[in-house]
């Protein structure tokens, strides 16, 4: 009789939980976010980094972008992604690299979904470990390395200047290549066409 009153307790408490996991969508967010937390810091430990290089944020005054609104623009971006990230088994994680002190770029420093520091990668990595990826380097990716850290300009409109990450990847030492992703995702579609047709 005991064991059946237990029984009982216990399904109708783990009915309620049940029911309250997914009919509270709170809940069911922060579960989601704690999984991409943890596959965020597991990354982390293995040293699979990605860096975004924020320097680019003078480059935007002469457009509708100010140095005001510039991180504001750039964490939306990155939250894009990151919501595209969680999905894959083995995520990098994100170090943003040359912050400006500015009171817009508290959601940066306190993401728990990245690193944010006002140090250069230079500080932080070895000269020979990093490649900026550049959509204006003619030296092609064709393979991914594991051993590299890869750096992306903090850039997602167009700028002033042209050409801006080549230069300073060159100014600074950094051995750069270009990620032809227009290439490779029309081979891709092929691939899905040619599936479909047979």
């Amino acid at each position: 009789m005991i064991f059946r009153c237990c029984y009982r307790i216990w399904w109708w408490s783990s009915s309620v939980h049940y029911l309250h996991y997914f009919r509270c969508p709170q809940h069911l967010f922060n579960l989601q976010r704690q999984v991409r937390q943890a596959k965020l810091l597991v990354a982390a430990r293995l040293g699979e980094y990605v860096i975004i290089d924020c320097s680019f944020a003078n480059e935007y005054n002469d457009n509708d972008i100010t140095f005001g609104n510039y991180y504001e623009r750039l964490q939306l971006k990155i939250h894009s992604c990151f919501t595209l990230l969680h999905r894959y088994h083995s995520p990098s994680f994100i170090i943003l690299c040359n912050l400006l002190s500015n009171n817009n770029d508290k959601w940066l420093r306190n993401s728990p979904y990245c690193h944010a520091t006002s140090l250069s990668y230079l500080d932080l990595f070895p000269r020979e470990q990093l490649v900026y990826l550049s959509p204006d380097s003619p030296n092609i990716m064709r393979e991914y390395e594991h051993n590299v850290i890869y750096i992306l300009g903090g850039i997602f409109q167009k700028t002033k200047h042209e050409r801006i990450t080549l230069e300073k990847a060159k100014h600074e030492h950094i051995r750069h290549q270009s990620l032809p992703l227009q290439k490779y995702l029309r081979y891709i579609l092929q691939i899905i066409k040619k599936a479909i047709v047979k």
